[in-house]
């Protein structure tokens, strides 16, 4: 019952006073004129409790991801901070000046430890998500 609340509690700070400063709004409600992934995640909650609400909004959040994906170019997605590239901070010899031989699989070897125990998230192919059936607009803006 607390997480109920207090995830219905956290949907409302969202939705008063983060979400009309972010500088744009739900892509699936843009594009479909339902409700909002936030409208839709709050009444979840309610009505399903926390796990059940959460099940809901988590195929909602898929949608409005693919609606996004289908909408958007490339450019406007993820930022190379956020992409899970690693950067690694490792000094190689062809780093050092004067040294011109660069031995690219030593230097995998030495910053190959930036690269253990990562996870990477089976990413979900265009073919895929095309197939994800997306309503037409309705014309409801959906209350809020």
């Amino acid at each position: 019952m607390i997480f109920k609340h207090g995830a219905l509690f956290g949907i409302r700070l969202y939705q008063n006073y983060l979400s009309p400063y972010k500088g744009f709004c739900c892509a699936y409600r843009k594009h479909t004129g339902r409700h909002s992934c936030s409208q839709l995640g709050y009444r979840a909650i309610r009505m399903f409790g926390f796990s059940g609400g959460l099940s809901v909004l988590n195929r909602r959040l898929s949608l409005c991801g693919v609606v996004f994906r289908r909408n958007n170019p490339p450019i406007f997605r993820k930022h190379r901070s956020q992409r899970g590239d690693c950067d690694p901070g490792c000094d190689l010899s062809c780093d050092t000046p004067g040294k011109g031989n660069c031995d690219f699989d030593k230097a995998l070897s030495q910053c190959g430890h930036c690269f253990d125990g990562m996870s990477y998230k089976k990413k979900t192919s265009s073919e895929d998500e095309a197939k994800v059936y997306i309503p037409p607009y309705s014309g409801n803006r959906g209350g809020n």
